[in-house]
């Protein structure tokens, strides 16, 4: 299993592809959405599974390998320690970490779960083949502070002045020493720590924390390169991405023609990962973007509105009601613009 976009782009998924197809035939899946742009990117969804868009223990789980290995580049060698910590402990399986493996501190780590002498003969193989130290480690339980009902979870790693997500949606910016996550009867109640975006957090609020993915700090650094697919032309259905960009490559079938999106970040992420599968976008923003992508891509003739006295929320739910059937991009283009007038919502289009 391969977590994030910098794996792929440094060239670790591609070298750790090879060292175990010498060993024989492997299964090799995607987990995260900006992991799969850059596989795309890279040329190897033929050799990785994007057809999901698991979370990483779901992904480490279907994996019907003796023996499960997590490629990871994390921002720090503690955050991705402390995010193979997780997904082992969630997946329950013993499993071998290469993380950060072309960076200076780049690392195997052996998490240990049982007895898989098989696990260790390769994990030893594959830090001689990296030239990296490796580690013998197993889980430990996290910490949880209980107090009159609610539990008090520490998201770790954490930094000042990044990004916070849940689940993919952006719920604020780090402004504490620590983020801490309160959970009632089981699910999310409140996070503490975070300059919040309340929209964010109205969307996670309720949502089950066992299972919850939490991620600090910007979604991708830098494109290597970026593929961009032939445009998608003829007749077809528009996808509505409403606030879930994440989720944007799940959302589009073979006959989607182009996409709604709602919301600054999202037409801004939806824009650039749907540009790998040439899938025009028709944005709806307000321009309360929170700048968590760097380099987006948009596939070229994209538009983008920016509404005035309502909020994207507003405007988009009440375009994507009415808009329905099949139609070509300059078709859905002229009945969301349509529909905006009628609306009698201001409108300008971001270039």
């Amino acid at each position: 299993m391969v977590h994030g976009p910098e794996a792929i782009y440094a060239g670790e998924m591609g070298e750790a592809i090879t060292f175990f197809s010498r060993l024989g035939s492997i299964e090799a899946v995607a987990a995260g959405t900006m992991c799969r742009t850059a596989i795309i990117d890279m040329g190897l969804d033929n050799v990785i599974d994007i057809t999901r868009c698991d979370l990483p223990s779901m992904a480490l789980s279907s994996l019907k390998c003796r023996v499960p290995v997590i490629v990871n580049n994390g921002k720090s060698l503690d955050s991705g320690v402390a995010f193979g910590e997780i997904v082992v402990s969630r997946s329950n399986r013993t499993t071998i970490q290469l993380e950060r493996a072309s960076e200076k501190d780049g690392t195997v780590i052996l998490w240990e779960l049982d007895d898989n002498g098989h696990a260790g003969k390769i994990a030893v193989a594959l830090a001689d083949h990296f030239k990296l130290p490796l580690i013998l480690r197993k889980p430990a339980n996290i910490p949880v502070k209980n107090e009159k009902g609610l539990k008090y979870h520490a998201v770790r790693c954490t930094r000042p002045g990044e990004p916070l997500f849940v689940n993919g949606v952006f719920v604020g910016t780090v402004n504490g020493p620590e983020v801490i996550v309160h959970v009632r009867d089981g699910v999310i109640s409140g996070i503490e720590g975070i300059r919040p975006k309340e929209t964010g957090l109205a969307r996670v609020a309720g949502l089950e924390f066992h299972g919850a993915k939490f991620k600090s700090g910007h979604i991708r650094k830098k494109a290597i390169r970026q593929y961009i697919c032939p445009l998608r032309e003829g007749i077809g259905r528009m996808a509505v991405i409403d606030h879930r960009a994440f989720y944007s490559l799940d959302t589009i079938g073979d006959d989607t023609i182009c996409a709604l999106t709602v919301g600054d970040d999202t037409t801004e992420v939806a824009g650039d990962v749907l540009a790998r599968r040439g899938v025009r976008i028709i944005g709806i923003t307000d321009g309360d973007k929170d700048g968590v992508l760097g380099d987006a891509l948009k596939a070229c003739g994209s538009v983008v509105f920016r509404v005035g006295g309502i909020t994207d929320d507003e405007a988009g739910a009440a375009v994507a009601c009415r808009i329905s059937g099949k139609d070509d991009f300059d078709g859905f283009l002229d009945k969301v613009t349509r529909a905006l007038k009628q609306m009698g919502v201001s409108y300008e289009v971001c270039p």
